[in-house]
């Protein structure tokens, strides 16, 4: 079990990797973070979270980086559930409400939901409709700089759809983050996802999707939102 200081540096390290998307040092994080010990006092905690399983060293000068253990841990430790952050999506109800019907209404949703993630975002429903949007912003982060990434990211765009389907008849209706080889998507990618009602009772499903270096916190806040504003009246 990791003592208070070391759950605070490996969520630190999991802020940091997830801002600059580069290996983060002892030194970095006690001049960003002003932390209340010395650098030496930092590496050794490193050094515990990396006994742990929790974050790796690339390379031997570097920094860490955070594992899919590390990001478990940061999402059930580090994102209270019951103070979703307040995020904001760049789309009105009205604005959304011009579209002629209700899937150009949901993709309208859907485009503003990557735009504000930075992620992919796919949208489906028993109709059956679905949408894939954002694929242009996982090709722009740097976790997809090699052709060896490139190709391993086409492969799983091929399942998005797929997956997407399953997930909409076997997830329930709370936001839900999936992450390694239990990820349908892929397991080398984050993703969230949240069921939602259709105005005739039918169901949908709406889901986040990039590298496993993303911004949980805010994509699940995002997500929360966005299904508030698809089950409102006003959207139908």
């Amino acid at each position: 079990m990791l003592n208070e200081r070391q759950a605070q540096v490996l969520r630190y390290i999991v802020d940091e990797y997830v801002r600059t998307a580069e290996p983060v040092s002892s030194k970095g994080l006690c001049d960003r973070y002003a932390l209340d010990c010395s650098s030496a006092t930092v590496r050794n905690d490193m050094a515990v979270l990396e006994a742990e399983g929790l974050v790796t060293q690339p390379h031997t000068s570097a920094g860490r980086v955070p594992t899919e253990l590390g990001y478990r841990y940061y999402i059930a430790n580090s994102i209270p559930s019951d103070r979703p952050r307040t995020v904001h999506i760049n789309v009105t109800i009205k604005a959304i409400g011009r579209a002629p019907d209700f899937e150009e209404r949901l993709k309208g949703l859907g485009e503003a939901l990557a735009d504000a993630s930075g992620d992919a975002v796919m949208l489906a429903t028993t109709k059956p409709w679905s949408a894939t949007l954002g694929i242009p912003n996982l090709l722009r982060k740097p976790d997809f700089r090699t052709e060896e990434s490139i190709l391993k990211l086409a492969e799983s765009l091929d399942q998005f759809d797929g997956a997407l389907r399953t997930l909409l008849h076997k997830t329930d209706d709370d936001v839900q983050v999936i992450l390694g080889e239990g990820n349908p998507f892929g397991s080398d990618l984050g993703s969230v996802v949240i069921r939602h009602r259709l105005p005739d009772g039918e169901r949908g499903i709406m889901g986040i999707v990039g590298p496993m270096r993303m911004d949980y916190g805010r994509n699940i806040a995002l997500l929360n939102q966005a299904k508030k504003m698809i089950e409102q009246p006003l959207l139908v």
